[in-house]
């Protein structure tokens, strides 16, 4: 199915690109991310606060065995993205017939739209789930959808379900919404949200709130050892290698230190403190890659390994906070004082 050349499409669908590698943000923050890096250059200002809490990414994966997509990660947060200069307005849960009635105004002025709804109702994501394994379970989870066109015969969504991650357009007949919305009313158009671009981004906002934040900034780094102390016991004891704790948290700390990355390019921090950290989401990145393949069986990878690896990485990543905390205690000013750079 493909939609008519009277078709209302947002002008920027073709900009919006996965900006997390990692594959590690919530389905909504992955979106709003993509959204926002296609309006401004400036979107990795979101990632000041990547560098969360650990401790709460172990109690999220290992105490209570939740997966990565659950977490509530502490970077593009509706706050951060009004520092940015733009507004998430959202509507709540909505019928059929209004979200249906207000879909094109709002494609009109060039603003996408966003709904949570039960992923197995589509045959992109069914297809998807049965190529990559999902847990019957799991397979009836919502899932955010980001509408960026739509005419008489159905709506473009933007979705990610492709092996790289990358977001491509899907058109989607209303017969679909509607046989979904059908079977589970209560479960469709929940969160309907858009989002307004204003003025932005309010640089002195976001010098004082990541100051804010390196001043509460406090952590061991001890999930490095608790992740390869888990390594054996997890192996072989779930019924998907992506449920694996281990899996799931190498995979959140892999890609919060990427994105991390990303924002200090933004900064006056020096060589030093980028090189440490470019270094740590290298290394990061590598060891999710492998933890993801002990955990499929792979049997070149020694847990002995696997665990000096993260030893490494607890280390260099004590030594890359030393270092950023130092220096912007020294800096007079961390963000440059205007949009073009000075």
């Amino acid at each position: 199915m493909a939609l008519t050349d009277r078709a209302i499409r947002i002008p920027d669908a073709e900009r919006i690109r996965n900006q997390d590698p990692n594959n590690h943000l919530h389905c909504r923050k992955s979106q709003l991310l993509a959204h926002v890096a296609a309006r401004t250059p400036w979107s990795d200002l979101l990632m000041y606060r990547a560098l969360g809490s650990t401790a709460a990414v172990y109690r999220h994966c290992h105490l209570r065995g939740k997966d990565r997509w659950a977490f509530e990660a502490p970077y593009v947060t509706d706050g951060d993205l009004r520092l940015l200069g733009f507004e998430l307005l959202s509507a709540g849960t909505v019928d059929i017939d209004r979200f249906e009635s207000d879909l094109p105004g709002i494609l009109a002025v060039g603003q996408p739209v966003f709904f949570y709804a039960p992923r197995h109702h589509f045959p992109h994501w069914v297809e998807f789930m049965q190529r990559v394994g999902t847990v019957p379970e799991e397979r009836r989870l919502p899932h955010s959808f980001l509408v960026c066109g739509a005419d008489d015969t159905g709506v473009v969504v933007l979705d990610n379900t492709a092996d790289d991650h990358e977001y491509f357009p899907l058109a989607v007949g209303w017969d679909v919404l509607r046989e979904g919305y059908a079977r589970e009313p209560e479960r469709w158009f929940v969160d309907c949200s858009t989002v307004v671009p204003g003025t932005g981004p309010d640089l002195d906002g976001f010098e004082s709130a990541y100051r804010a934040f390196l001043a509460r900034f406090r952590d061991g780094f001890q999930i490095y050892d608790l992740i390869g102390e888990n390594l054996a016991a997890e192996r072989g004891s779930v019924d998907a290698v992506y449920r694996a704790p281990g899996v799931n948290s190498i995979a959140l700390l892999a890609g919060s230190r990427t994105l991390f990355r990303r924002f200090l390019e933004l900064t006056r921090h020096g060589e030093p403190v980028r090189a440490a950290y470019a270094d740590v989401a290298r290394l990061a990145t590598t060891l999710s890659e492998q933890i993801n393949a002990f955990h499929a069986g792979t049997p070149t990878l020694s847990a002995d390994r696997i665990r000096a690896a993260l030893a490494e990485l607890r280390t260099r990543e004590q030594r890359a906070a030393a270092l950023l905390t130092d220096e912007a205690a020294r800096l007079p000013r961390i963000l440059p004082t205007d949009p073009d750079g000075r």
